[in-house]
């Protein structure tokens, strides 16, 4: 099967293909509409230069038509290479460059204007189209629908699909190349696992231009279930009890702000606070008969069936009250906020991948899920360790090479494994396990090795932290620096009935300070001494992705948040 097959079967589908919001109403498209959007912009971009194998750049924010786009382009044997609709000129001059793009597709003015700064600098002179300069509804003839089938027939399994260039922490975006197999065997195994039925919906909101979002968008071309698109990040709350999707797919982030927010709401009264943590234990050992299968006591189901009324109805109506499962990708997921959001009665199930791989290698599923791991290999996924721990893939998901840097593919590729620059290990069960970041690891200076991603996420099981850095290679010991959002620490103030005239006041308040010290000692009674949290401190910026303190997908950029706290770093190890 290619994804050309897909293609040429989804106008015979019944059905919404997706939906979106205008002004206060859901639209929906059937599938046969959505086939025919996909030819007739197959045919403009034909008009404009697009040929078999020519490299398409796409650069939007996620909306129906960003598919669409994709499709067409992947459809008529070319290439899409997908970019983050607020990339700094530096990276797009480096992209369009690297990847000598014919033509690209933009969604705002703003976006071609961005075009027209740097044109200049650009080696090749593309055709910028923004998403107003095509007609998604002009009318395709029944000649182009069947010129446009023969194109996805003619698709290979080993032609070339995508060229993703990295969000990466360091360095130079890398392209990977992704062939037309690498997307089937990714969607074809994946979707398999979760029995997602053809009426099924999910909520959309990842960027399509992450790997993690496209699957996606793919995924629903091939299962055949309803794409709907959230209006903005910003309106996914709203969204999810409007649309009352069957399944998700999200980043750590979405997961954790949604925790901090109903911690925040529990812990303004003593009681509330008592009864959510008597319904979180009771969940647990619900969740313990269940998992070990043994027969659940009578007053303990009792128990669980009030309690789940009172405290945890309202969490799962926050996701529309029909959510069947979430699958969380893209970076590390607490251990804390897995249990959590269990023992609330949603399903949220962790995965892992990169962009290399064409998303998930491994992932838990209803059937299979093991908390504090990333699931079992899927599919033909094959995974070894090296020496050092970091984990080797083989499988057709992964890349065949680094677009035009022969350098990186050799160091990357060694024997037909992918190496991941992952720690990790297998537990009895099978289930893989992520320690670290190979590169990220901190050496202190008495020679032992930390693992900061593992810190990091211990420091986010506290509500108010938002984003945390490690710090301490070749140091005597590891200190680190905590982000705590305004929103947060306003929300906490009130809880508190603490007053204050500046917010720069409740950062610098001993209560708060007294907080994170606790929270920090109970980490450190579960670490050797070596790897302990000996100091602390708290800032107030935001740590965001247009700031560029964090990737794409929600990683903070270590290197450039160390260098913007230099100073604080450095007065914490004088």
């Amino acid at each position: 099967m290619t994804l050309g097959k897909w293609l040429t079967t989804i106008q015979n589908r019944s059905g919404a293909a997706y939906e979106y919001k205008s002004g206060d109403l859901w639209s929906s498209i059937s599938w046969k509409d959505y086939f025919k959007k996909i030819v007739t912009i197959s045919e403009q971009l034909k008009t404009k230069g697009l040929k078999k194998s020519s490299l398409i750049g796409l650069m939007s924010d996620t909306r129906a038509e960003w598919a669409i786009c994709d499709m067409a382009i992947l459809g008529s044997q070319a290439i899409t290479v997908p970019m983050y609709p607020n990339l700094s000129d530096q990276d797009l001059v480096y992209i369009a460059n690297h990847s000598e793009l014919k033509i690209v597709i933009v969604e705002t003015k703003q976006h071609k204007e961005q075009f027209d700064r740097i044109k200049s600098q650009l080696t090749l002179n593309p055709t910028v189209l923004t998403l107003s300069d095509l007609n998604f509804a002009k009318e395709c003839s029944q000649k182009q629908i069947q010129e446009f089938i023969q194109d996805c027939e003619a698709i290979k399994p080993k032609d070339k699909a995508t060229v993703v260039y990295t969000s990466g922490t360091t360095g130079q975006p890398k392209g990977a190349l992704l062939l037309h197999e690498a997307i089937v065997s990714e969607v074809v195994d994946g979707f398999a696992l979760f029995g997602i039925a053809p009426n099924y919906r999910s909520l959309t909101f990842l960027p399509f231009a992450h790997v993690l979002g496209r699957i996606e968008h793919w995924g629903s071309c091939y299962n055949g279930h309803t794409l709907v698109y959230a209006e903005s990040i910003e309106r996914i709350k709203q969204n999810l009890i409007e649309v009352k999707p069957d399944f998700m797919i999200a980043v750590p982030r979405i997961f954790e702000k949604v925790y901090s927010g109903i911690m925040a709401q529990v812990e303004t009264q003593t009681i509330k606070l008592k009864l959510f943590q008597q319904a979180l234990s009771v969940s647990k050992q619900v969740q313990y008969y269940r998992r070990t299968k043994q027969t659940i006591p009578w007053n303990l189901i009792a128990q669980y069936e009030v309690l789940s009324r009172v405290v945890f109805k309202p969490i799962q109506k926050a996701f529309g009250g029909n959510l069947k499962f979430a699958i969380s990708g893209g970076a590390p997921l607490g251990l804390q906020l897995s249990e959590f959001f269990s023992g609330c009665g949603i399903r949220l199930l962790e995965g892992y991948g990169l962009t290399e791989t064409c998303a998930a290698i491994t992932v838990n599923t209803l059937s299979q899920n093991q908390a504090g791991t990333v699931g079992k290999p899927i599919g033909d996924v094959k995974i070894k360790f090296a020496a050092d721990g970091e984990i080797l893939v083989k499988s057709k998901k992964c890349l065949t090479e680094y677009y035009k840097n022969p350098e990186a593919t050799k160091a990357a590729i060694i024997d037909g494994y992918f190496a991941t620059g992952d720690i990790g290990e297998f537990t009895d069960q099978g289930f893989l396990k992520i320690t670290d970041r190979k590169k990220d690891l901190i050496k202190t200076a008495g020679g032992k090795y930390v693992a900061p991603q593992r810190l990091e996420g211990f420091m986010k099981e506290e509500p108010l932290v938002s984003q945390v850095l490690i710090v301490g290679d070749q140091k005597k010991f590891v200190s680190a620096i905590v982000s705590i959002e305004e929103s947060a620490i306003k929300q906490w103030a009130q809880s508190q009935s603490i007053f204050y005239s500046e917010i720069h006041e409740l950062y610098e308040n001993p209560v708060l300070r007294t907080r994170i010290q606790k929270h920090i000692q109970v980490i450190n009674s579960r670490l050797a001494s070596f790897e302990s949290i000996k100091k602390f401190e708290i800032v107030k910026d935001s740590w965001t992705v247009n700031n560029s303190f964090l990737t794409q997908s929600m990683k903070v950029k270590r290197k450039i948040v160390e260098k913007f706290y230099k100073d604080l770093i450095d007065e914490m190890y004088e």
